[in-house]
């Protein structure tokens, strides 16, 4: 097609002396973020291949004209050469009719065809174009790119696509047809060949529970005319089901009637069935809180009901005892620790202390099993060592294997005479005239090991003033020096006490574990 010789005279554009407006054009064009040209009409062009010359380009320009690292320098260069389509599509001549005529150019979507995808298939592709006539054979051409027209390498996009389990759609409204992509119908498992169906004709089906929610996706696409996303579970064709979400933003012309919707879908599947475990694991985990909370709850009360909370009854003679008690923390759980003084018959007493391995709502059981079971085995009157005998016997019989250690003590203040027996227990402490020695531990093993162990016993003279620590492996455990805690505690034991409280305390303060473990301290002096 012949140009007519456009009402300027003058040199070619790149020949061009360069004024003070044309200078300020160019920084208007340099400072727009949309990709902007300033196009001269060559003279003495042959045709509109080679009339409309790029005098000046923006970065955003080059990035859509020119995206590769080469030949990235636009002015000086035809538009032709750098808009391929542009001619096919009536893009040049549209131009060539705003230098005659300097009527404004403003399309809102310019449709074109570009042979991109992978295989030479051609894509529908549409672009933003604006013109303006400066002065005569200069113009001022913004172009906006619509969605998926970007200038990106075909095979990469595609590539991109299939990580990101997506593909795209271009729903034709006007035409009544939605034109199906690839990677669209790979996502969605459809085997219907690429390219434009009637819009009642999806080449996938939802399912029959999700079709209502499907198409008020459609129709607020057209009716409200703003982008918007929906979920939908769609059907395969071995049965299997695939969950999909469509995405659609809606393009519409000056009078908002909308005329095309770029789209997409994708493959949500994988994190839809890991949402739904994580769902079912926190409520789960929920339950098990909950359930933890409750045995939590219903272990201490079992603890604060076998815990001695008072001072030992005035009808115990010959002894003045102080018992201390720290909890476990509350990562830790409730522990299994426990302790009593109980009058016997003929003014004897039976000092204990007993430790049930583990924390929590079992634990607590298993001491409140052993502790009631310990009371009732005493008014037989047998020795320390026949109460363990028992009391392991019944710890082998319970239904949960139980493992936990004890050592009682029988005192006769009449004979002055003290006889204990251990369990696995950690050894008591005796103290006599300021030195302090741990407890020589007769036969025994721990309750609930072994069914036929025997347990000894150890007799000690007592004499005014002697002192008998009782305490469990809480008090003197360390993890990360684990030789101190005896030591530490014989140490503190030696001193002579003034106050049964303040002794009982100042061993509880300053013989400390490093394990969160509870612990239990009962104190002995015999008057």
């Amino acid at each position: 097609m012949q140009r007519r010789t456009p009402p300027t005279g003058g040199q070619d554009a790149r020949s061009l002396p360069e004024g003070d407006h044309i200078r300020l054009l160019r920084s208007v064009v340099d400072t727009a973020f949309e990709p902007a040209l300033l196009v001269r009409a060559a003279d003495g062009a042959a045709d509109l291949d080679t009339g409309l010359v790029v005098l000046a380009s923006n970065i955003a320009a080059a990035d859509l004209l020119a995206p590769g690292p080469d030949g990235r320098r636009l002015p000086g260069r035809a538009l032709a050469e750098l808009i391929p389509w542009a001619g096919a599509s009536g893009l040049l001549e549209a131009l060539e009719e705003v230098v005659q005529t300097g009527t404004p150019l403003r399309i809102h979507e310019h449709a074109y065809e570009e042979a991109s995808e992978p295989g030479g298939r051609v894509r529908p592709r549409s672009i933003s174009v604006g013109a303006l006539r400066i002065e005569p054979g200069l113009l001022l051409v913004t172009l906006r790119p619509n969605r998926g027209t970007t200038g990106t390498d075909p095979a990469w996009e595609e590539e991109v696509y299939r990580l990101a389990g997506t593909g795209p759609w271009e729903w034709d409204v006007r035409g009544d047809a939605i034109h199906w992509y690839a990677q669209a119908l790979a996502v969605l498992g459809s085997t219907v060949t690429p390219g434009p169906l009637p819009v009642d004709r999806p080449p996938y089906q939802v399912h029959h529970e999700d079709a209502a929610e499907h198409e008020a996706f459609l129709r607020s696409l057209i009716a409200e005319a703003r982008p918007t996303h929906v979920e939908v579970r769609v059907l395969q064709a071995n049965g299997a089901m695939r969950h999909i979400r469509f995405g659609g933003d809606p393009i519409a012309d000056e009078d908002g009637r909308v005329m095309r919707v770029y789209g997409s879908v994708q493959d949500v599947t994988v994190r839809r069935r890991t949402q739904t475990a994580l769902e079912i694991a926190q409520v789960q985990l929920a339950a098990r809180r909950t359930r933890a909370d409750s045995e939590r709850q219903l272990a201490g009360l079992l603890q604060q009901v076998i815990m001695p909370t008072g001072p030992v009854p005035e009808s115990v003679p010959g002894i003045e005892v102080a018992a201390r008690y720290r909890p476990a923390s509350a990562a830790a759980g409730v522990g299994g620790d426990w302790y009593g003084v109980t009058p016997l018959a003929e003014g004897k007493v039976l000092l204990y202390i007993g430790d049930v391995a583990g924390h929590g709502f079992p634990a607590a059981t298993a001491m409140a099993r052993l502790y009631h079971a310990l009371q009732g085995l005493a008014v037989t009157g047998a020795g320390s060592a026949g109460l363990l005998h028992w009391l392991n016997s019944l710890t082998c019989e319970l239904s949960e294997f139980t493992l936990a250690s004890a050592c009682c003590a029988v005192y006769d203040p009449e004979r002055r005479r003290l006889a204990l027996a251990n369990a696995g227990h950690p050894s008591p402490v005796f103290v006599r005239g300021g030195e302090a020695e741990a407890v020589a531990k007769p036969a025994g093993g721990m309750l609930g090991l072994d069914p036929a162990a025997r347990y000894e016993e150890v007799d000690i003279e007592i004499e005014p003033g002697d002192l008998l620590l009782l305490y469990t492996d809480g008090l003197i455990e360390r993890r990360r020096a684990p030789q101190e805690g005896t030591p530490l505690l014989m140490r503190l034991a030696a001193a002579t006490p003034e106050s049964l409280e303040e002794y009982a305390d100042c061993i509880l303060g300053n013989a400390r574990s490093d394990t969160d473990d509870d612990a239990c301290l009962l104190v002995v002096r015999f008057l």
